[in-house]
């Protein structure tokens, strides 16, 4: 078996597998998306119907790519028979239809792909795969990142909302359409009295997450009625100064912004940061590798080298991050050097 990064994470014995392509052209046997977000999803003219994702993953992006309509809808702990191997997805805690990829042979390998472990106020946490191959995110792999508990964060947009609302003040939250979007839906309908008015972008990716059986709460189309509006959801892409100097003239009121992610609070000062990832922090990987028990270990995206020899530290076992791979086979696995 090898497994290696070409454009994309590929596992390969007689059958060639491919997990979240990154470009439309690529060569392979089945293609398996893990959620929707823009980056992972790349679907190609030639035989769509080798593509693989979740039915709310495929809800999410088949009006944006109109291909991935001819792709094949597969459930959490469901599978599929390739030439050697039995594939099934099972939930990463990322966003809302996530997967991670198993893929079962003469060795068990996981493909986290981008994951968390917390539980959210809208999903479940990852679920940890014990496996002998493991091929695990590291966007957070340094000892640095570590992420507050969900439910303080989600009090701390509680308190800034009614704050905002006792002074007058329209708060706006951002938060990436598909993802985060519907989290803060839900928190704002949990923890503030107010219907949030939502982007159209997130209007519908949030009505795709209801029709899928999530319950998310309340929202409102954005559409002429910012004079109603309590609290406004958007796209970080979005905010730009002009944005939101004609916001605040529609809606007549001062406006102040919070942002939602893992990132380090935004330099500018001029918003509040709320510190929630739908990625793992460096903990919750060092957990999942502990719990998983691989004998093998991969590491991708982010601070992977990192990543790879803390693990190598830890857990006195071999890792290294999948760019690096070149096609081993997994016999012939080496450890990577600081």
């Amino acid at each position: 078996m090898h497994i290696y990064e070409d454009h994309g994470i590929v596992i390969q014995d007689q059958e060639r597998i491919l997990v979240d392509p990154h470009r439309k052209r690529v060569d392979a046997d089945r293609i398996f998306v893990s959620h929707a977000h823009s980056d992972h999803v790349h679907i190609g003219a030639k035989n769509p119907s080798t593509y693989y994702m979740t039915p709310l993953t495929h809800g999410l992006v088949e009006k944006k790519i109109p291909k991935a309509a001819y792709a094949e809808k597969m459930h959490f702990n469901s599978h599929v028979h390739g030439k050697e191997h039995k594939i099934s997805f099972v939930n990463s805690g990322h966003i809302l239809g996530s997967a991670q990829i198993v893929v079962e042979g003469e060795k068990k390998v996981c493909v986290t792909t981008d994951m968390k472990l917390q539980d959210s106020i809208i999903m479940p946490g990852a679920e940890i795969v014990p496996c002998d191959v493991l091929v695990i995110e590291s966007t957070f792999g340094k000892k640095e990142y570590k992420f507050p508990e969900r439910e303080d964060v989600y009090a701390q947009v509680g308190k800034w909302l009614k704050h905002a609302q006792q002074q007058n003040f329209l708060p706006i939250l951002q938060g990436y359409a598909t993802g985060k979007a519907q989290e803060l839906t839900k928190i704002v309908n949990e923890y503030s009295s107010a219907i949030p008015f939502v982007h159209k972008n997130i209007y519908e990716k949030n009505a795709i997450a209801r029709a899928h059986g999530h319950h998310i709460g309340k929202f409102e189309l954005i559409d002429h009625n910012l004079k109603d509006a309590e609290v406004l959801i958007l796209p970080p892409n979005l905010c730009d100064y002009e944005t939101l100097h004609a916001i605040s003239v529609s809606a007549k009121k001062s406006v102040v912004t919070g942002i939602a992610t893992g990132w380090p609070s935004p330099s500018n000062g001029h918003e509040t940061h709320f510190q929630l990832s739908d990625h793992a922090d460096y903990d919750q990987l060092m957990n999942y590798v502990g719990k998983a028990e691989p004998k093998q270990v991969f590491t991708d995206h982010g601070f992977a080298r990192e990543l790879a020899i803390a693990i190598q530290k830890e857990f006195k076992i071999p890792a290294r991050p999948i760019e690096e791979a070149k096609q081993y086979v997994l016999a012939q696995y080496e450890r990577v050097t600081p």
